[in-house]
């Protein structure tokens, strides 16, 4: 599981029926579930205190923009 520090945004992941990793993003307004441990909860509610500043804004774009 990865919980970005610049944006609403947790990766999570998991072993599908085959074997193979899959990746599930979630953004705010979403639910997380992660069965192995029993743990659901919402996104918002794991970004509750933080707030989010224009630096962190600006070098998520500029993150995104390397990428291609």
């Amino acid at each position: 599981m990865l919980i970005s520090q610049k944006r609403e945004r947790v990766e999570c992941f998991r072993r599908n029926a085959e074997g193979l990793w899959v990746l599930y993003s979630y953004t705010q307004g979403s639910e997380i579930n992660l069965a192995s441990v029993d743990f659901r909860t919402g996104i918002d509610a794991i970004y509750e205190d933080v707030i989010f500043t224009k630096e962190d804004a600006e070098a998520d774009v500029d993150e995104l923009r390397s990428r291609g």
